[in-house]
């Protein structure tokens, strides 16, 4: 952890928005050409843990654009509650 929080924050940030992309493409390629009828159930199953995984990505994100935003003065949007996700794609 770095001394100044801002950067810690930006640090969390990226690696949040690095796993984000990295299960939104991991969606992408389960559904490219498919139809949901066309899923196995191995296949809707790997499915929706990714697409669990990408939506928990973007809260992360979120949540820590807000915890940054609460830095600036006037631009606070109130209390989140910090989420606490494994961000690891693999």
């Amino acid at each position: 952890m770095s001394e100044n929080p801002v950067d810690d924050l930006l640090s969390e940030h990226k690696k949040a928005l690095v796993a984000y992309r990295e299960w939104d493409e991991k969606v992408k390629h389960l559904l490219k050409g498919r139809r949901v009828k066309d899923l196995s159930q191995e296949d809707m199953e790997a499915y929706r843990e990714a697409a669990d995984q990408r939506d928990a990505a973007y809260d992360a994100m979120r949540h820590l654009e807000r915890a940054l935003l609460d830095d600036i003065p006037g631009a606070s949007t109130g209390s989140w509650p910090r989420a606490g996700l494994d961000l690891d794609p693999d």
